[in-house]
């Protein structure tokens, strides 16, 4: 097989990953369990790309296999941090795997864009976990509140955020532009002074303070642009 990988290792790192980034109340009951489903859940995702025909490269089977464990990731946080018992939960990790492999598999089929890829499977794994909770809902085995409650949590929006109170800042390089147009403005004004009053005595003291002003300028912006990053 063209897209035939090392799934297992593959796996076995990704969980390495996933124990990095597990959330304190998380890895303080549920660790050992958290991460051997997310290893089961990513090689199973591995393997059954590697061996589908439709997945021409080894680099395709492992951009979907991750697709599929990040989302298992954040999936079962929200699970084991919903009021829904954990007798269900294994049920509605398979079923969002399955719409997670389907998903990324048609989105590379259909050469999507990574970015129009992730946008599809997250709106589908919306879909489909708001689909399993509502049918527990039905099925009178959770509460109105826990369902609601389960709707609420979102590993992955949480996690943004939190990156994004680490991300450091940089501020933009400041416009010259302004600048710029004043010493055009300058120019102009001392063109008009040549032409309207070429014998002026004023003429000549205005064309030499006008050329030392021009060329600081110009030195000053070289300056800027080769050394002001």
């Amino acid at each position: 097989m063209v897209a035939t990988f090392d799934y297992k290792g593959f796996a076995k790192d990704l969980t390495k990953q996933a124990e990095d980034f597990i959330p304190k109340d998380i890895a303080l009951e549920h660790k050992k369990e958290f991460l051997e489903r997310i290893y089961n859940y990513t090689f199973m995702a591995g393997e059954a790309l590697s061996n589908d025909d439709s997945i021409k490269t080894p680099e395709t089977a492992k951009v979907l296999t991750q697709i599929i464990s990040e989302w298992t990731f954040h999936k079962y946080i929200d699970l084991l941090r919903s009021d829904i018992p954990e007798m269900y939960h294994e049920n509605i990790l398979q079923k969002l795997a399955y719409v997670a492999y389907e998903m990324a598999k048609e989105s590379a089929l259909s050469n999507l864009s990574e970015e129009e890829m992730l946008h599809l499977v997250e709106f589908q794994l919306k879909k489909a976990y708001e689909k399993s909770c509502k049918l527990l809902l039905d099925n009178g085995q959770i509460t109105q509140s826990a369902y609601d409650n389960a709707l609420r949590l979102s590993s992955v929006d949480d996690m943004s955020k939190h990156l994004c109170h680490n991300v450091k800042v940089v501020k933009g390089k400041a416009s010259t532009f302004k600048y710029t147009v004043s010493m055009l403005c300058l120019g102009v004004v001392t063109l008009l002074v040549n032409v309207l009053a070429p014998d002026s005595p004023n003429t000549v003291v205005i064309d030499t303070i006008m050329l030392v002003v021009l060329s600081m300028y110009i030195g000053l912006y070289i300056g800027y642009k080769k050394f002001g990053k």
